[in-house]
């Protein structure tokens, strides 16, 4: 596979999530969790007007829907590799380790980009329907505002999802991350209050704004400038530098946890 270049390889992975019917019941999944996750938001989002209203709590369903298919597909992607024993294969026939990696995300880039165009195009239609009920004046700032935060989530959990992959090397592990990373973390954000208030220690309150979950949830008022109907914010108020510094952190994490893996663990096992 020596005089295979990216795109080859990037089609082999598309194939081999074309092949896994796991990944055809996902959009099921997906739609779920962001119903709940935009039925949540709806609960913060009272008060605003309609179009802010409509915005947010639609910005809340695609942000969960398309994490939840970029992190399984990245997850199960790089897991599958190592617990079938497929990687020593491909690694003797020429492939880089870090190429085959970067051909992965590539692969869960080209999955996540018609993912994103199909909720682009389901939310102006739920935008145009509501605002129909309830006439107002668009802020289309606040549209590319949401889109923007939608496409960081989905960033960040395709990158989550290959580091589960690599750094458990089993299917188990990775769908073990991907089902309860962003739960337990968002958790963590009701439990850092209460120990702040119990202790009266303001470092519970400060971690709570280095949680990633809250961060991405607090990403789309931080840039609007308003408060956007946020499922677990952060306890204390802080600015855009700080949740984009936050969320380039993990990212870097995550990234350099998945190359590492990748590039220095043994394959024979």
């Amino acid at each position: 596979m020596l005089r295979n270049s990216v795109t080859c390889l990037v089609r082999g992975e598309l194939r081999k999530l074309l092949r896994d019917p796991f990944n055809w019941a996902l959009p099921v999944v997906a739609v779920a969790v962001g119903g709940l996750a935009g039925a949540a938001a709806s609960d913060g989002a009272h008060g605003l007007g309609s179009f802010q209203y409509a915005t947010d709590t639609y910005h809340a369903f695609a942000a969960a829907a398309v994490g939840v298919v970029t992190l399984t597909v990245s997850a199960r992607l790089v897991a599958v590799e190592y617990q079938q024993g497929t990687i020593r294969v491909v690694l003797a026939r020429g492939v880089g380790r870090l190429e085959l990696l970067t051909a992965k995300l590539a692969a869960v880039a080209v999955v996540a980009l018609p993912v994103l165009a199909t909720l682009a195009l389901a939310g102006v239609v739920d935008v145009v329907i509501q605002l129909h009920q309830n006439p107002a004046e668009v802020a289309w700032q606040d549209v590319w505002l949401a889109t923007l935060t939608v496409t960081v989530s989905a960033v960040v959990c395709g990158i989550l999802g290959a580091a589960a992959g690599a750094v458990g090397r089993s299917m188990t592990f990775a769908m073990a991350v991907a089902a309860g990373f962003f739960p337990v973390d968002n958790g963590l954000g009701y439990v850092l209050p209460l120990l702040q208030n119990a202790t009266q220690e303001r470092v519970w309150a400060d971690l709570s704004t280095y949680l990633l979950g809250p961060t991405l949830n607090h990403l789309p008022s931080v840039l609007m400038g308003r408060p956007a109907g946020e499922l677990v914010p952060p306890q204390l108020a802080v600015g855009a530098t700080h949740s984009l510094l936050v969320i380039a952190g993990y990212v870097a994490v995550f990234m350099t946890a998945a190359a590492l893996v990748t590039w220095r663990c043994d394959t024979q096992e």
